[in-house]
């Protein structure tokens, strides 16, 4: 308040009652004026009972997520709060759609309440615009990537992810297989399609004459490039699928055609957060995603940076193939 007192030309009075709209005050509009653009200016936050009572920040963590129901991705908040624990910083959870506004109040709500440093988590691995306001608070990005390239991320390494999907197919000698991709927009599209061309190399096969289609997440996605695979190949004897959402689908179509899931087409896919890949009958193989590691690993660098430590700009963590009975 001093400081937009200076630069408003008023005294901290004037600047108090503006700041506190008080209708008693008989200050002129113009003067008003004058100290909410300095307040403007200067990124003045009005300072909430957190922030009377802390005045410097907390040793608090704020984390800013679109992860609040359901399993998928949760554990990555169970990660956090595992390390939060051991460095004995308490977490502060402000839920967001995703949407650019949305994310803009809730670090905004993060910086009223003085956090220490925040948490950006996202429950698909996406890019994100991060809200300016963070600027100037040290913040690291869980399961995203932040598109100005400003603060480090702590992701899934998708290359390497593939890889370990591709050699538990072509390992089992299979060679006519598809590829059910999630979508040429996703973050991870990309490098996932680089870790399948090297384990095909590797197996002697031309990625170029690949069968590709694209699932789009979805179980339905999922049954209808299944479904395309198929017909266009029929030969076919597996199916790499980009989720377990996607690979879902591919069993109904697997099915629906009199063929069976491992003895006629193998099917594999990735992410196993909920319970449907062990429900599925046979139960699906696939790739676990590092969840929980994400959130644990995301909580050690912000404290690390808090310490004035350097922290790795891109934080990859690998994958783990868990075998049930679909391959």
């Amino acid at each position: 308040m001093a400081d937009i007192a200076i630069a408003a030309g008023v005294s901290r009075t004037t600047v108090s009652f503006v700041l506190n709209d008080r209708p008693d005050s008989r200050i002129p509009e113009a003067t008003r004026a004058r100290v909410l653009q300095a307040a403007k200016e200067l990124d003045y936050r009005p300072q909430g009972t957190a922030r009377l009572a802390h005045p410097r920040p907390s040793s608090a963590l704020g984390v800013v997520t679109d992860i609040v129901t359901g399993p998928h991705a949760s554990s990555i908040i169970r990660g956090m709060q595992d390390a939060a624990l051991r460095e004995g910083m308490p977490l502060l959870l402000i839920p967001t759609t995703g949407r650019a506004e949305d994310d803009r109040r809730a670090v905004a709500s993060l910086l009223e309440h003085r956090v220490g440093a925040i948490l950006h988590a996202r429950a698909s691995c996406v890019q994100v615009a991060m809200p300016a306001e963070a600027r100037g608070t040290p913040t690291v990005l869980v399961n995203c990537q932040d598109s100005a390239g400003e603060h480090p991320s702590v992701r899934p390494d998708e290359e390497a992810i593939a890889r370990l999907e591709a050699d538990a197919l072509l390992t089992g000698e299979h060679r006519d297989i598809g590829v059910i991709e999630v979508s040429g927009a996703d973050v991870g599209a990309q490098p996932r399609r680089d870790g399948y061309r090297a384990s095909f190399a590797r197996a002697g096969i031309d990625w170029g004459s690949a069968a590709i289609a694209v699932g789009y997440g979805t179980i339905q996605g999922g049954y209808r490039a299944a479904g395309q695979l198929l017909e266009a190949n029929p030969w076919m004897t597996a199916i790499l699928c980009g989720n377990n959402r996607m690979a879902i689908g591919a069993y109904d179509a697997v099915r629906e055609r009199g063929l069976r899931v491992r003895d006629d087409v193998a099917i594999i896919g990735i992410d196993d957060e909920d319970l449907a890949p062990a429900q599925l009958r046979p139960g699906l193989t696939c790739v676990a995603l590092p969840f929980e590691e994400m959130g644990r690993v995301g909580v050690e660098r912000l404290a690390a940076m808090l310490r004035g430590e350097s922290v790795p700009t891109q934080t990859l963590l690998p994958g783990r193939l868990v075998r049930r009975a679909s391959i």
